[in-house]
C-alpha cells in the first residue's frame, strides 16, 4: 500500500510492541506500526521518556501528511494518547481506544481472579493478590504482577472462547518472537505508577472519539471502563465486539476503525 501514513498506533502494555499487528495486517492497512522504544527505560523518568517518543512520532507523521493524524490506542496505550492530547492537541485527528484500560491495578486484580479460578491452589498468587487489595501501592503492584506474569498460560485469557484459530498464531509469535519485553514493562510501570491518574473530566482539544471494548476482555468491568472513558470524552461513540482484549487482532478493522469513524 503507498498510501500515506496518517494513522499512528499505540500499543499496549507497556513493554509489547506492534509485531503482531504488522504479521496479521502487513502494508494493508494505512497505519503506522510504531514499536514504542525499550529504550526509554534508560532514561530517569521512562514513561515521560516515552511520552515525548510518542509526540515525536506524531509529529514527524503530520509533518509528512500535512494534516492531523489519526490515534489508534489499545489497552495502555489509551494513556499515551490521552498525553498527546493534552501535549499537541492540532496534530490529533480522529481518536480510537480499543480496550482501553484506566487502572493497570484493577487490570491485574481481574487477572489474578481469573488466573486462581484455574490454579486456587497457588498461593502465592492469592497472598499478592490479598495484599495489593489492601494497600494498592507500587510494591504491592509489583509482587502481584510477578505472580500475574509467571503463569505460562496468561495470554491464552486474553482471547474470546470463538477466537482459537487467532489465539494459536499468537502464542505461537509468542514463542519465536519478542513480542513482550518484561523489563520495560517493570521499568515503564513503575513510573507510571509515581504519577496520578488523570482526573475524570472532559478533556478538551478533541471531539471525534471511538470507544471500542470487547464483551469477554478479562481486563476490564465493561460498564465501569465505558463510564471512565465517557467521562473523560463525553462526545464519544461507544461500541462492543465479541471480542476478548485484543480486539484489532480478533475482529476484522473494518468493525473497529474506518466503517465506524465517528464524524467520518
Amino acid at each position: 500500500m503507498n498510501s500515506p501514513l496518517s494513522t499512528l498506533f499505540l500499543h499496549g502494555g507497556p513493554g509489547l510492541s506492534s509485531i503482531a499487528e504488522r504479521d496479521l495486517y502487513g502494508h494493508t492497512l494505512p497505519i503506522h506500526w510504531w514499536d514504542q522504544p525499550r529504550s526509554v527505560v534508560l532514561f530517569a523518568r521512562p514513561f515521560d521518556a516515552l511520552i515525548e517518543a510518542a509526540e515525536d512520532e506524531i509529529r514527524m507523521l503530520a509533518d509528512t501528511t500535512g494534516r492531523p493524524v489519526d490515534l489508534i490506542a489499545h489497552s495502555f496505550g489509551a494513556h499515551l494518547a490521552l498525553r498527546l492530547v493534552a501535549r499537541v492537541p492540532a496534530h490529533v485527528g480522529k481518536l480510537f481506544l480499543l480496550a482501553p484500560v484506566y487502572d493497570i491495578g484493577d487490570a491485574f486484580v481481574r487477572l489474578a481472579t481469573r488466573l486462581l479460578a484455574l490454579s486456587p491452589s497457588s498461593e502465592p498468587l492469592l497472598a499478592a493478590l490479598e495484599e495489593f487489595k489492601a494497600t494498592s501501592d507500587y510494591a504491592r503492584f509489583a509482587r502481584l504482577a510477578v505472580q500475574v506474569t509467571s503463569f505460562a498460560n496468561l495470554f491464552e485469557l486474553y482471547w474470546s472462547a470463538g477466537s482459537a484459530t487467532r489465539q494459536r498464531w499468537y502464542l505461537d509469535l509468542l514463542a519465536r518472537q519478542s513480542v513482550v519485553d518484561p523489563s520495560a514493562f517493570e521499568v515503564i510501570v513503575r513510573d507510571f505508577w509515581a504519577d496520578p491518574l488523570p482526573l475524570l473530566e472532559p478533556v478538551p482539544g478533541i471531539q471525534k472519539v471511538q470507544l471500542v471494548f470487547g464483551r469477554e476482555d478479562p481486563l476490564i468491568n465493561l460498564a465501569t471502563e465505558r463510564r471512565i472513558w465517557m467521562q473523560l470524552f463525553p462526545h464519544a461513540q461507544s461500541i462492543e465486539l465479541d471480542t476478548g482484549h485484543f480486539i484489532h487482532l480478533e475482529a476484522p478493522a473494518s468493525h473497529w476503525w474506518k466503517a465506524s469513524a465517528p464524524h467520518a
